[in-house]
């Protein structure tokens, strides 16, 4: 399967939710992905950048060095 644009869990879609939708997600080889649970959600900008804790762009509850938490 090849996409134009991006594929979330198979099916191809012409964007993530990067800036809105919910969940918000981030893109790695054209792939949806869905952001940490403890990244806050930002409205109009990125949540995250990768899948992990230490990826948010702010933590929706507190940071522990590099990870939300």
């Amino acid at each position: 399967l090849s996409c134009r644009y991006y594929s979330r869990r198979g099916v191809c879609v012409p964007t993530c939710r990067f800036t809105e939708g919910d969940p918000r997600e981030f893109s790695q080889g054209g792939e949806c992905s869905e952001c940490h649970p403890e990244c806050e959600r930002i409205d109009g900008g990125a949540t995250c950048n990768g899948s992990g804790a230490d990826t948010c762009t702010r933590c929706a509850h507190y940071r522990d060095g590099p990870h939300c938490v």
